[in-house]
């Protein structure tokens, strides 16, 4: 059912529909907790035109940060070996999780930015990102998943 529901409301914001009016339309066969979770996590079609080249930005700015780490943890695995495979993974877990985050920002899904923000933030609490080059890989990263987030869904995407 909840997939059904998600396809739904994404083939209606794909014909150009608000929020309101797919809340109007789903709520005549279904309940309201049922689609409100699935909607609030969408982005309406004509933000989405609006701020499609920030988001390729963004896009752009995560798969640069994400496969510079990658490259950074693999390059001495690829060298040296590995010696200890819970290190390895544990190195690959951050990378991971970043291509999650990048799959959601590229399909304007509001957890991405939410995460990102999130995460980014917490970053800076990391020694390796408490230099020149991690700020200027962090900052940016903030500054604009916060600005999408807020713009893509305002009042937390309750905005139908």
């Amino acid at each position: 059912m909840s997939r059904e529901t998600d396809k739904e409301i994404a083939r209606l914001i794909a014909e150009g529909k608000t929020k309101r009016e797919i809340a109007r339309i789903l709520s005549r066969s279904m309940e309201p907790d049922t689609y409100e979770r699935f909607l609030r996590n969408h982005a309406e079609r004509s933000k989405k035109e609006k701020y499609n080249g920030l988001n390729w930005l963004l896009v752009v700015m995560v798969a640069a940060v994400t496969f510079y780490k990658l490259g950074e943890i693999l390059g001495p695995m690829f060298d040296h070996g590995v010696h200890n495979v819970l290190i390895a993974a544990w190195g690959l877990l951050v990378p991971a999780v970043n291509l999650g985050i990048l799959w959601y920002v590229y399909r304007y899904h509001r957890l991405g930015y939410l995460f990102l923000f999130v995460l980014a933030v917490l970053s800076l609490l990391r020694p390796e990102n408490q230099n020149l080059m991690g700020l200027v890989q962090t900052v940016p990263l903030i500054v604009l998943s916060g600005f999408l987030y807020l713009k893509l869904f305002p009042k937390g995407g309750k905005d139908f």
